[in-house]
């Protein structure tokens, strides 16, 4: 079951925690401590905690970095990190899947200001490419296997976005960017306090003409209209302070996404292809410090995702409809006992997915999930610990236990050496269980294990990261192509090395990956399909007077593409982003995305967009 976790715990209780964690490291390391304090992170064990205490290899992208990497959707700010690869067939709005560690989207859970999007249709991947960023204040990522505390769909690890919120004296935005492929992108909202309320909206729209996808050698056959997208976003957030400490408060976001796209080599040269995909989360809570020492939040949350696709083909016309969601009822308790903080909660959520086609083909079903959690993290003089046991019960499906053990040991006052092992698992989707035509109800969950070894150095602005990590994972859910209907086919395993580094030098902001990997299949010994074996990454924002200047450049290495097609060669990108600053509140943004016109593909058949040129202008009121 994919659990949620929201928002940060009260002021005061994150102020005793963060207070105790540094006065913890100040008595050892006081060189250091105090640089650290400004940088926490809230996915990686469920409570706000130092960046730097974080044992699973943790990454927190702030809307600084967002706004210098000039990224428009979810799936491009993240293509730089350690660890991700994405595949999307054709340009922005086509369907797009992601890998972590090896791990496809199935695998990989997203939230939403805490609330888990789950697609449950025979597609199963929760559809980022409509993710965009206007709204976004930061993202959390957690890679590996922490299904000990979010449950089901967190093997490969956890994107937590973070929509924008209300804090201090109100503040406007606004932003309008135009540029290749006839795309023209705005945004605008106000967020802030007013005594003990908070308050944000914010709304955004993007369209661009696209361009023709479909390789004209590789697939004579098909359409070469260009595929255009839109794309609409909001996102509101109120909360109420009713009594010191006792806040109650709303919060929905959502996006209406158009695409035109493909039949991937099977239509005709006059076949036009159609789909339209909305997102939504909403949740309501009631966070509660109950004593100093005692902070509870109690949630209902709603994720939901509609999808309509419209296949007017000249032989085969098609056509469907499918709404999936998830309702979540979340009860989580932190307790500090000194310098241990103990989490525990109840959840209970129904998932739930409705589809009709137009061969009258009907999909109907949900199921309910229930789940127990705890963890116990703290800091003994230069060790950290984290433990954490969940179990999960799911209608029609045995019950799964899963646990997480992590440790950590300050070498020295920069060095910190970090262990953690754990297990997982992954519920099949409805749509794999049920469907007409595919579906299979003997399906199992899939389950995992890791180990993991890592060293991280950190002082001041500087934190680079090092991770060799095992995972295995059995009864892989895939499509079979034998039987015609989903499986549990085969087990698969992925070693590996990842490495990241953030910081800053004077004034110019760095960043830099790289992932050494070997995801297989331990039947075939085959590597995974689509699954590069070295990724790369390196950045550079540097201001120059009025100016800033930022580089971005990422390698992927060859592929295998599906068992019919032939590889995907290697692919090197570059993009140039810059910014003029014309008063404190006004700047003029350029960028360039595929500097050198690169031509790649990341799934056969699908051309990527190649050189484009974007100009806008942004205001944030001061």
């Amino acid at each position: 079951m994919k659990t949620c976790i929201f928002s940060v715990p009260a002021r005061a209780f994150v102020l005793f925690r963060v207070s105790a964690l540094s006065l913890a490291v100040a008595a050892v390391f006081p060189s250091h401590a105090q640089s650290q304090l400004k940088e926490t992170v809230v996915t990686a064990n469920r409570s706000e905690q130092l960046l730097t205490e974080a044992l699973p290899h943790t990454t927190v992208i702030g809307r600084d970095v967002i706004e210098r990497s000039q990224a428009v959707d979810l799936s491009s700010l993240l293509s730089s990190e350690a660890g991700f690869q994405f595949t999307q067939n054709g340009g922005r709005g086509t369907t797009a899947n992601l890998f972590l560690r090896g791990s496809a989207a199935l695998q990989v859970l997203v939230l939403i200001d805490g609330v888990p999007l789950t697609k449950q249709d025979t597609a199963g991947n929760v559809s980022l490419e409509n993710i965009m960023l206007d709204q976004v204040e930061r993202v959390e990522i957690v890679r590996g296997n922490v299904s000990a505390i979010y449950g089901s769909g967190a093997i490969g690890g956890v994107i937590q976005v973070f929509t924008r919120q209300g804090q201090g004296a109100p503040k406007g935005f606004a932003q309008l960017e135009v540029g290749s492929y006839g795309s023209v992108r705005s945004s605008a909202g106000l967020s802030g306090q007013a005594g003990d309320t908070r308050f944000s909206l914010g709304v955004g729209h993007h369209k661009t003409d696209g361009f023709s996808v479909m390789d004209a050698k590789q697939f004579p056959n098909e359409n070469p209209d260009s595929h255009g997208y839109s794309n609409t976003n909001y996102n509101l957030g109120l909360s109420q302070e009713l009594l010191r400490g006792h806040t109650l408060g709303l919060r929905a976001q959502g996006s209406d996404g158009e695409v035109k796209f493909n039949g991937g080599g099977f239509g005709a040269l006059t076949d036009i292809y159609k789909g339209r995909t909305t997102l939504s989360t909403w949740s309501i809570y009631s966070r509660n410090q109950i004593t100093n020492d005692w902070y509870s939040e109690l949630t209902f949350s709603d994720g939901r995702e509609s999808s309509v696709y419209d296949a007017n083909m000249t032989a085969f016309p098609y056509s469907s409809e499918a709404v999936t969601s998830s309702r979540t009822l979340n009860w989580t308790n932190s307790v500090a006992l000194g310098s241990w903080l103990l989490t525990a909660g109840l959840e209970g959520q129904r998932q739930m997915i409705d589809a009709t086609d137009s061969f009258a083909t009907q999909l109907n079903r949900e199921r309910g999930v229930r789940a127990v959690f705890a963890g116990l993290a703290g800091t003994v003089g230069l060790h950290s610990l984290q433990f954490n046991v969940r179990r999960d019960d799911a209608d029609g499906l045995a019950a799964k236990s899963t646990g997480y053990a992590g440790y950590g040991f300050q070498l020295t006052p920069t060095w910190k050496g970090i262990a953690t092992a754990s297990t997982a698992f992954n519920l099949p989707p409805l749509g794999y269980l049920y469907d007409l035509y595919s579906g299979n109800p003997a399906l199992q969950p899939e389950t995992a294990r890791s180990v993991e070894l890592g060293v991280q150095w950190a002082q001041g602005a500087q934190r680079v990261r090092a991770t060799a990590f095992k995972t295995q994972i059995s009864n892989m859910l895939l499509y079979d192509f034998s039987t015609s209907r989903f499986n549990n086919v085969t087990d698969v395993s992925n070693n590996g090395v990842e490495v990241s580094y953030s910081g800053k030098v004077g004034r110019t902001d760095l960043h830099a990956s790289l992932t050494l990997q070997d995801p297989v299949d331990e039947t075939t010994g085959q590597q995974l399909i689509r699954r590069a074996r070295t990724m790369a990454s390196f950045g550079v924002s540097a201001p120059l007077g009025q100016w800033t200047l930022g580089a971005d450049l990422r390698y992927t290495d060859a592929r295998p593409d599906t068992p019919t097609n032939p590889s995907l060669p290697s692919y090197t990108l570059a993009n140039l982003t810059g910014r003029y600053t014309v008063t404190p509140e006004v700047a003029v943004t350029a960028r360039i995305e595929n500097l050198f016109d690169s031509q790649y593909q990341t799934a056969y058949g699908y051309n990527q967009s190649g050189r484009a040129v974007y100009v806008g202008i942004l205001w944030t009121q001061k």
